[in-house]
């Protein structure tokens, strides 16, 4: 039975990275911009903001002037396989700088229980609310950990995606008659 839950999120994972790789494939744009958004995204994606996760990545790549797209592409790095490992790993190293309370841990995974929960996004904003107004000093310590978390992760995802991106465009004119200056390659189309 285990075998078969890890298979099913391994071809879940390879199916996910495929298809982030596919999306990054058809952004046009200049590396940089993409890159840019693609950090941005990762970076936001790493903090427990969830339900807001594609309002900040937007804002922050528009402020940036960033891929909005691979922004809100970027956020996936957060998703129902990873959330409880983040969590986790923010309020970990919030607890870091700002101390704990014993209840924290339980408190954490009954939220990201019923954040993970098949219910619709309205009915969730509720419980995150709640779970602020409640237990700010976890809210701010898994915050803390996000950032902290997310700028080096941010960072590494902008690197690593400017190469990506550079290497598609130079295998792209190399294996076709691509003119360097053709609008679709190098002009930003957000």
């Amino acid at each position: 039975m285990g075998n078969a839950v890890n298979n099913k999120n391994s071809k879940w994972t390879t199916y996910s990275l495929e298809t982030l790789i596919g999306k990054l494939k058809m952004l046009q744009g200049d590396p940089h911009f993409i890159a840019m958004g693609m950090g941005i995204g990762a970076f936001v994606g790493m903090t427990p903001t969830i339900p807001f996760h594609t309002v900040f990545a937007l804002l922050l790549a528009w402020l940036c002037r960033g891929s909005k797209t691979a922004a809100v592409i970027g956020i996936w790095v957060n998703n129902p396989l990873t959330i409880i490992f983040l969590y986790l790993a923010s309020y970990k190293v919030g607890i870091l700088f700002i101390g704990n309370l014993p209840d924290d841990a339980d408190t954490i995974k009954t939220l990201v229980y019923h954040l993970d929960e098949n219910i619709p996004l309205l009915d969730k904003l509720p419980l995150f609310t709640d779970f602020i107004r409640t237990k700010f000093r976890i809210f701010i310590a898994m915050n803390v950990g996000g950032l902290i978390i997310g700028t080096p992760v941010g960072i590494l995802t902008y690197f690593l995606t400017k190469r990506f991106m550079v290497n598609l465009r130079f295998q792209k004119i190399k294996n076709s008659d691509i003119n360097v200056h053709d609008t679709t390659i190098c002009h930003n189309k957000e």
